[in-house]
C-alpha cells in the first residue's frame, strides 16, 4: 500500500498527477494562508488574548497597540517585509536566476514561513519582546511567502491557460479553508495556519517536473534574448496603477468596522466570499474560458460600491458589508494577480518569476497604501460627524474613475501569440503553455517586431509540423483571398477554437467572429469545421 501511494504521488507520474487536482490544492493552501494569518481574524485568538496586529496586520489597525506609532508597526512592517522580497526577485531575476532554479528553495520557502507564522500570533508581557517576536515572523513570512507566490506563478505561466482559470475553484478551497480555521480556537488555529505553507509547499514539488523547468527556461531565456530589451514594467500600462490603487480601496474597506469582525460575523463573511467566487468560477468555467481584468472589475466594482453605500447609509451599522465586499475584493483581486500576471509572461512582457512577483507587488503595495492612509487619516476622519460618509463617497468616486481608465487600457486585455500550435503530447501532459512561441514571445499585435535569436534547445519552440501547419494556413488564406482579420479567425478554427474563444481572443462580439467564420467557410468552399481542419492538414 505504501509503495502503491508514494508511485500515485511521484512527481514523474504525469498522469496521476493531473487526477489529483494538486496545483489547485497548492494555490488554495497559500491563499487561505494568506487570509489566515493576514486578512482575517481566523487565527486571531490565543487562548482568549489579544493578538498584536488583530489577526494580521492587512486585516486593519491592531488594537492593542494605542500610539500610531505602534499601529503602523504592526500594520506596515509585516506588507513591507513582502514587498520588498518580491521587489528583489523583479530587479535580480535576470541575474541570479528564478526561484524554482534553487531547488533548495522549495524546502526553505514553505519551512520558513511555516516556522514563523507563529510568531505574528503571540502575546507577551514585555511590549519590546512582544515587537521583536512579531518583527522576526513578519520578515520571515514576507520573505517565505514572497518565494511562493513567485514559484507559484512560474508554474502558472507555464500551463495551458484554459487550465490556469479553473484558478476560481482554488480561491473557493481557500475560503472553505479560512472558514473551517475560523471554527477553531486556542492554538489549534495557528497550528493549522502554519501548516498550510507546508502543504502548499509539497503540492508544489509534485507538480514541478522537469518538463515544467525547460518549460519556464524557454519562457524566460526568449524574453532575455529579445532583441528590443524592456523593463517587466513596460508592458503595464495604467493596469498596474489600478491594481494598485483599487486593492488600497478595498484595504479601507476592510477597515470600516470599528470592532474586530470575528466568530459569527466573520464566519457569516466567509461564506459570503465562498459562494461569490462559486459564482465567478461557474461562470468562468461555463464560458469562453477566458478570464480578463474587465471579466473580474464586473465582479469587483458593483460589491465595492455596494458596501461604501451601506456606510453611507447607515454608517457604522452598515460597515459590516463594507468589510464583506473588502473580504469578497481580497479573493478576486487575487485572481487577478495571479491569472492576468501569467499571462503577461506568456505575452513575453516578463520572465515568468518578474511577472508573478510584480502581480503580487502591486497586491501587497496596494494593501500598504489603504493601511498608511487609514490609520494616519483616522483620527481626523473619526473627529467628524460624516467622517465615514465623507471617505465612502471619495472611494466610489476614485474606484469608478481607476476602473474606467483601467478599462480603456489595451494592456488591459492580453493578446497571447498563437504561433505553437498543436501540442498534443505536450498539452496532454499539461506543462506547456498553449499560447507561447519562444522565437516570437515578445510580439505584440499589430506590431513588427525585429527577429529575436531562440533559446538553445527551448523545448517550447514551434516544431516543423507547426511551421509548416502555419506556411499552409497562410496558403490558403492568400489563395482564398481573406482578409488579415478573416485570416486571424481562420488560424484559430484550424487549431479547433470555439466561437466564444475567438471572440475574446481577438476581442471582438461573439456575432462578428460568426460572421467571419461564414465568410471564411463560404471562401474555402467548406461546411464544417472538421472540414476546415483535414484542408489545412492536406
Amino acid at each position: 500500500m505504501k509503495e502503491r501511494f508514494e508511485t500515485w504521488l511521484a512527481p514523474q507520474n504525469d498522469e496521476r498527477r493531473e487526477v489529483a487536482p494538486l496545483r489547485q490544492l497548492g494555490w488554495a493552501f497559500l491563499l487561505a494562508w494568506v487570509f489566515c494569518v493576514f486578512y482575517t481574524n481566523a487565527a486571531g485568538v490565543l487562548s482568549g488574548d489579544e493578538i498584536p496586529g488583530g489577526g494580521g496586520a492587512a486585516a486593519g489597525a491592531p488594537s492593542g497597540p494605542s500610539s500610531m506609532g505602534a499601529a503602523l508597526f504592526y500594520a506596515v512592517l509585516p506588507l513591507a517585509a513582502s514587498v520588498a522580497p518580491l521587489a528583489a526577485i523583479v530587479l535580480a531575476e535576470p541575474r541570479i536566476g528564478s526561484p524554482t532554479s534553487h531547488r533548495p528553495l522549495f524546502v526553505v520557502a514553505p519551512a520558513l514561513t511555516a516556522a514563523s507564522t507563529p510568531f505574528m500570533f503571540v502575546s507577551v508581557a514585555d511590549p519590546g519582546l512582544n515587537a521583536a517576536l512579531f518583527g522576526i515572523g513578519a520578515v520571515a513570512t514576507g520573505i517565505g511567502s514572497a518565494l511562493l507566490w513567485a514559484m507559484w506563478g512560474e508554474y502558472y505561466a507555464v500551463i495551458p491557460r484554459d487550465r490556469s482559470e479553473w484558478l476560481p475553484v482554488s480561491a473557493v478551497s481557500a475560503a472553505v479553508i479560512v472558514l473551517l480555521v475560523s471554527a477553531m480556537d486556542g492554538w489549534v488555529p495557528v497550528a493549522v495556519a502554519a501548516a498550510l505553507p507546508l502543504l502548499s509547499g509539497l503540492c508544489f514539488h509534485l507538480v514541478w517536473t522537469p518538463e515544467a523547468a525547460r518549460t519556464e527556461e524557454a519562457l524566460a531565456t526568449a524574453h532575455r534574448f529579445a532583441a528590443e530589451r524592456r523593463s517587466p514594467l513596460a508592458g503595464l500600462g495604467r493596469t498596474g496603477v489600478g491594481i494598485l490603487v483599487v486593492f488600497s480601496i478595498v484595504s479601507i474597506a476592510g477597515m470600516m468596522s470599528a470592532e474586530r469582525v470575528e466568530g459569527i460575523p466573520l464566519q457569516a463573511i466567509l461564506l459570503f466570499s465562498a459562494l461569490m467566487m462559486a459564482v465567478v468560477a461557474a461562470m468562468a468555467i461555463s464560458g469562453p474560458r477566458r478570464i480578463s481584468l474587465f471579466f473580474l472589475y464586473r465582479w469587483i466594482c458593483p460589491t465595492l460600491v455596494i458596501g461604501f453605500a451601506a456606510v453611507i447609509l447607515f454608517g457604522q451599522a452598515g460597515a459590516l458589508v463594507a468589510v464583506a465586499a473588502s473580504l469578497g475584493g481580497r479573493f478576486t483581486f487575487c485572481l487577478i494577480a495571479q491569472i492576468y500576471f501569467a499571462n503577461y509572461a506568456a505575452a513575453g512582457r516578463a520572465t515568468p518569476a518578474q511577472a508573478s512577483s510584480l502581480g503580487w507587488l502591486f497586491v501587497h503595495a496596494g494593501d500598504l497604501l489603504g493601511l498608511v492612509l487609514w490609520i494616519v487619516f483616522e483620527p481626523l476622519m473619526l473627529a467628524q460627524p460624516a467622517g465615514l460618509t465623507a471617505v465612502s463617497v471619495g472611494c466610489i468616486v476614485v474606484l469608478v474613475t481607476v476602473t474606467m481608465a483601467v478599462m480603456g487600457e489595451t494592456s488591459t486585455f492580453l493578446r497571447i501569440p498563437e504561433a505553437a500550435k498543436d501540442r498534443p503530447h505536450a498539452h496532454e501532459k499539461g506543462l506547456v503553455s498553449e499560447s507561447l512561441d519562444v522565437h516570437g514571445a515578445m510580439d505584440q499585435p499589430g506590431t513588427p517586431q525585429p527577429d529575436a535569436p531562440a533559446p538553445a534547445a527551448a523545448p517550447t519552440s514551434a516544431t516543423p509540423s507547426d511551421e509548416r501547419s502555419g506556411a499552409r494556413i497562410d496558403e490558403i488564406a492568400r489563395e482564398a483571398g481573406l482578409t488579415p482579420r478573416e485570416a486571424e479567425v481562420f488560424a484559430l478554427l484550424a487549431q479547433g477554437r470555439s466561437i466564444p474563444y475567438i471572440r475574446d481572443e481577438l476581442i471582438i462580439s461573439r456575432e462578428t467572429a460568426a460572421t467571419h467564420a461564414k465568410h471564411i467557410y463560404a471562401k474555402l468552399g467548406v461546411h464544417s469545421r472538421q472540414e476546415l481542419i483535414d484542408l489545412v492538414r492536406q
